[in-house]
């Protein structure tokens, strides 16, 4: 494998040193390991010379040519190569490099060499990249002008840069055989099923930036290079559409993607006539990582909040109400902390009545979810209700809501790629989930039907946009249960961080140099911990943060958990429950809560087969299907900076740490809505309005290719009911679908 790689100069063991040297990491923790991994390398791996236009440089053995030349300084265009992939396929070619008389090679996919000499300016490196750019262009349609990608397009950065004129004719334009194939094989170049992505291979580049991403990074393995030499492309590897296939539609594809040929499902235009028309009322929600994102899209360095001028931006752009989706952030962790105790107590009471212990102690365990002794808030987080119903193993109604504790471990419920992947691939781990709606769907319903009455208006009067980092969001507000009983959606549009720019750049709004100004209340206010929900491992903090002090009457010791912080894929940590007299009253003191977070959903597969093997055991998981949390989302910008994930999440740990107040319970805004509105968290409204249900759609979508490789999980009988008609979803009319032409 090692020689593989360095043949293929797919390491790049500059990356630690040069994260060191930068002093980007995110955590105290992975400075340190970041340290230990660079004195590792630093010792095993010798160091070599060459040079580059002249100009000598060292790099690390195994290095490829590209490392090296970016080391020295100089420029090497590339669009196959991406920092976020672990391979580069070297199938561009626009890379080449002189390494001696007659030599032309690949930088990226080639290993530099002790004394070896790079060119990178001679007059046959440069017409190769203008030969290869003119190819490229004569397969490309020429409609720019009406492209989402434009603007942010590398091929079209390329193309300006090299000045590449139409020197080749347009194969579109003067070969018939291309629009045949094109029209005989239409559904594979077009697909806008999926309400999240839109696909337009029309427009590929075939670098395989997207397959690579999907099948090593993310290993869905839905994505694959279909057909062969010229015919090849990306396409859906079992199924004719995103729609019916196993895809979660996290959106990582679209986010490496050089060209407009994978995109987010667009409604920034829709956005812009609503704004425009103005029919209804317009409020706009925005994720807690979009805060320290949406300036670099708009040009400045990642990880630069510019909170203030963001709301700003929105109210200039001509919304009437601009809400914080950290307050239904800080409204989740009050229900799915409360929900997370409630597990925790009937299954420690059940531990309690296998082990012979007092009958009595189950009313003691359903006592340490309440608030009892907790500072600066009159919140009460619900006892669980049928406790001992559900501690005899029976069906549980209870007193309160009538909703019986769901079993452990506890799954977030945040993450809509995630849920996604449980109703496709893993539907026996619905009863896991949390009931908890998003943060997104909690607004949507908050607006709807409690904001809306106060003021005096219909929900059919408002129109809610969320800005989101994420192409799975644009789907979920989709769904059926987030549909009021006339269809009226919960939330109305989505936006990503990308959708959202390309709005401020039309209307010519210049963010950064905006006066600062704040959310609009009752719906703005947020603690640091909901801030926390834009990266990894955050959710969890948030929740241990608030459930450990309404279990115990204490906060948590060490407000800031480091062991569910950085960027590691997976993350473990176990919390005691402290010996006081709130807990001895309850039974619950020494017992320990079992923790672990996932960081995309190649991770959370992985950690799914350990607890599946009985290796590792938890009580609360916490999975967000992209790498980083929401701060690497699909809908987030375009980036070639390896370090743009960590100085992401280094902004979101910076606000929460200067945050006035830190945990979700201490949000007045929300303690008022529970006692003007909800009652206490978990009742019997806050179910029906925070809460929803998931459903098996296994049978609906067609396997990928590694489940008809290992051939389980009924492969066979899903396939049989897809064939059969059973779907999810009614199927879309492509974009310009011959059929529709005619």
């Amino acid at each position: 494998m090692r020689a593989a790689a360095l043949r293929r100069g797919l390491q790049r063991p500059d990356r630690v040193t040069a994260l060191l040297e930068r002093g980007i990491a995110g955590t105290k923790a992975d400075g340190t390991a970041l340290a230990a991994a660079a004195e590792e390398y630093a010792k095993t791996h010798p160091k070599i010379k060459l040079t580059v236009n002249g100009k000598e440089v060292t790099v690390p053995e195994g290095s490829s040519i590209l490392t090296a030349c970016q080391a020295a300084g100089t420029y090497v265009p590339t669009l196959c190569t991406h920092p976020r992939l672990p391979t580069t396929p070297g199938t561009c070619r626009i890379c080449m490099v002189d390494t001696g008389p007659g030599h032309l090679q690949p930088a990226c996919a080639t290993p530099a060499w002790d004394g070896m000499k790079v060119q990178t300016a001679t007059d046959r490196v440069q017409e190769n990249i203008r030969g290869v750019l003119s190819l490229m262009k004569a397969n490309h349609p020429a409609d720019c002008m009406n492209c989402d990608a434009s603007g942010r397009c590398e091929f079209q950065d390329l193309i300006s840069r090299y000045n590449v004129k139409d020197v080749l004719p347009k194969l579109r334009a003067y070969s018939h055989e291309w629009d045949a194939e094109v029209e005989a094989d239409y559904d594979h170049y077009h697909d806008s099923s999926s309400t999240a992505l839109t696909l337009d291979l029309e427009k590929c580049i075939k670098c395989g930036r997207c397959v690579t991403m999907c099948n090593q990074v993310q290993q869905m393995n839905v994505l694959g290079m279909i057909n062969r030499s010229r015919h090849v492309h990306p396409g859906v590897l079992i199924e004719d559409a995103l729609d019916t296939s196993k895809c979660i539609e996290c959106g990582q594809c679209s986010s490496v993607c050089p060209t407009g040929a994978i995109v987010e499902h667009s409604e920034w235009r829709r956005v812009v006539d609503a704004l425009e028309n103005k029919t209804k009322v317009m409020v706009i929600q925005t994720a807690p990582s979009v805060r320290v994102s949406i300036g670099e899209e708009l040009g400045l360095a990642p990880g630069t909040v510019e909170t203030g001028q963001m709301v700003s931006a929105q109210r200039a752009l001509g919304f009437d109400y601009v809400f914080d989706a950290n307050f239904s952030a800080d409204l989740t962790i009050m229900e799915e902390g409360t929900e997370l105790l409630q597990r925790l107590a009937a299954h420690w009471q059940r531990e309690e009545v296998h082990s012979h212990h007092p009958a009595s102690a189950i009313a003691r365990a359903a006592a340490a979810s309440s608030l009892n002794g907790a500072a600066d808030t009159n919140v009460v987080m619900a006892a669980p209700a049928g406790a001992e119903a559900a501690a005899a193993g029976e069906h549980a109604h209870g007193e309160g809501h009538g909703h019986a504790p769901g079993p452990l471990p506890m799954f977030t419920s945040c993450c809509p790629a995630w849920i996604n992947l449980v109703e496709k691939s893993y539907p026996e781990l619905i009863p896991h989930l949390s009931s908890c709606k998003s943060p997104q769907m909690m607004m949507g319903a908050l607006v709807k039907h409690y904001w809306a009455g106060k003021m005096g208006l219909k929900p059919e009067d408002v129109c809610l946009v969320g800005v989101m980092p994420c192409t799975a969001k644009k789907h979920e507000t989709e769904r059926a249960e987030f549909r009021s009983a006339g269809g009226a959606y919960d939330c109305d549009m989505v936006i990503t961080t990308r959708e959202f720019g390309h709005i401020l750049r039309y209307k010519k709004i210049p963010m950064a140099s905006l006066a600062p100004s704040e959310f609009d209340n009752p719906l703005g206010q947020g603690t640091g911990a909901a801030v926390l929900f834009g990266a990894t491992g955050g959710v969890m903090e948030a929740a241990l943060r608030t459930a450990y002090e309404l279990s115990t009457g204490e906060p948590l010791p060490g407000l800031e958990l480091g062991a569910v912080r950085g960027t590691k894929g997976i993350k473990e940590a176990a919390v005691k429950l402290p010996v006081n007299p709130t807990t001895v009253k309850a039974g619950t003191a020494g017992k320990e809560i079992r923790v672990a977070v996932a960081s995309g959903i190649g991770n959370a597969r992985h950690l799914l087969q350990r607890m599946q093997a009985g290796e590792v055991h938890y009580d609360f998981v916490e999975v967000m299907a992209c790498p980083g949390g929401c701060i690497g989302g699909g809908g987030q910008p375009k980036t070639h900076d390896p370090e743009a994930v960590l100085k992401r999440m280094g902004a979101i740990y910076q606000i929460d740490k200067d945050a006035p107040l830190r945990r979700s319970h201490e949000n007045e805004s929300i303690q008022r809505i529970y006692a003007d509105f909800f009652g206490q968290p978990g009742g019997e409204l806050a179910h029906k309005l925070l809460h929803t249900h998931y459903t098996d759609h296994s049978v609906d979508t067609q396997p990928t290719a590694r489940d008809l490789l290992e051939g389980s999980g009924g492969v066979s009988e899903r396939a049989a009911a897809t064939a059969a008609g059973a779907r999810r979803y009614k199927r879309i009319a492509m974009v310009g679908d011959p059929e529709k032409r005619k």
